[in-house]
């Protein structure tokens, strides 16, 4: 399971490969809620010019990881099993923040919602979302 990293000089945590590849910016505190902040930027658009879906969706799904991995005990891990998003409205430029927060704090399953916003507040995207929490292996 990936670490946070220290944080970079903007004061933000990038904390996989993936987060740092679309540039998520972490903000979230360790209650079992998220913030993560996403400049938008040219490789993110589909053709008409707006956010694709896809980028949108995987935004708010590590909102949600960030949420529920601040709930785990030491050794367990966690990964998706089922996502559903709304889409609300079209995001062009600026940047999105998505927020998210458990629902269902379970032993082996996580639920939790989660919205996405543009820099003016406008709805975007709004989902919920369930985790599977995995528990460390027996070792030898």
């Amino acid at each position: 399971m990936a670490t946070d990293s220290p944080s970079g000089p903007d004061g933000y945590v990038h904390e996989s490969p993936f987060a740092k590849l679309l540039d998520m910016r972490v903000t979230d505190p360790d209650d079992g809620s998220s913030t993560v902040i996403m400049p938008i930027n040219p490789g993110h658009l589909q053709q008409a010019g707006r956010v694709q879906g896809g980028i949108v969706v995987a935004l708010a799904d590590y909102a949600l990881f960030r949420a529920v991995k601040a709930l785990l005990k030491p050794g367990e891990a966690t990964t998706t099993i089922e996502i559903k998003i709304n889409f609300l409205a079209p995001a062009e430029k600026g940047e999105l923040t998505a927020t998210a927060k458990i629902i269902s704090p379970g032993r082996r399953v996580m639920v939790g919602e989660m919205e996405v916003k543009d820099q003016d507040g406008k709805l975007i995207a709004q989902g919920l979302g369930t985790y599977l929490v995995i528990q460390p292996r027996n070792q030898p």
